[in-house]
């Protein structure tokens, strides 16, 4: 029995290893996952001229198309610089480092079509903001992924400014992968792995507990 044991334990190491993950992926049941959507806030733009230069930095000085909440599209400088004039506030000046714009980033991985993506973020942009917010958008093709710049002036029409409170950004996310969707576009927001974690530090917390009076 002992020399069987041990023919047995030597074929074992001699033999080739096959990893978890290669059955796995020949398993007809593999689920490929689908990509994460990616929702940053770049940076704020806190008076005119900074908003004015960031229109230039996302239009690539007229070269790529803007499109703001109404559907009109701005290309040429001069009148990409009015809309930054339009978007002043009289009494902006009087007030120092309030936030005069938010510019945010949406992008999908390399693979995902660039029209699909832009959609998606003219669909967003429609329910979170255009009942109260102006805002442009551009797409930007010059990276494996593709990604839309929006920016958008922080004083809405009913006089309250936007505030990006702790948790928006990930609201965002999940509306941004739905409208990806829509498009046909396999998408998910899973929340950071930070929130993943303590969320599993606490279950592991209140189970000992249970564990504990159920003793």
């Amino acid at each position: 029995m002992t020399k069987l044991l041990n023919d047995s334990i030597s074929g074992l190491l001699n033999g080739d290893v096959r990893t978890k993950s290669n059955r796995v992926k020949n398993n007809n049941r593999y689920i490929k996952r689908a990509p994460e959507v990616m929702v940053k806030v770049s940076g704020f733009g806190y008076n005119n001229a900074h908003t004015a230069n960031h229109f230039d930095y996302i239009s690539r000085n007229g070269k790529l198309e803007l499109e703001d909440e109404t559907g009109l599209v701005y290309q040429e400088q001069q009148t990409i610089h009015q809309l930054a004039k339009d978007w002043n506030e009289s009494d902006f000046q009087q007030r120092k480092r309030t936030r005069h714009s938010t510019h945010l980033v949406l992008s999908m991985p390399f693979g995902t079509e660039p029209k699909a993506v832009k959609q998606a973020v003219r669909a967003f942009a429609k329910t979170a903001f255009a009942e109260n917010y102006q805002y442009v958008f551009a797409l930007h093709t010059d990276t494996d992924s593709p990604h839309v710049h929006l920016t958008v002036k922080n004083l809405g029409f009913d006089g309250k400014r936007l505030h990006v409170r702790k948790g928006l950004p990930q609201i965002w996310r999940e509306q941004f992968a739905c409208e990806l969707e829509r498009q046909g576009i396999t998408a998910e927001a899973t929340p950071r792995l930070k929130t993943i974690s303590k969320l599993t530090s606490i279950k592991l917390c209140l189970d000992e507990k249970q564990s504990q009076i159920f003793k």
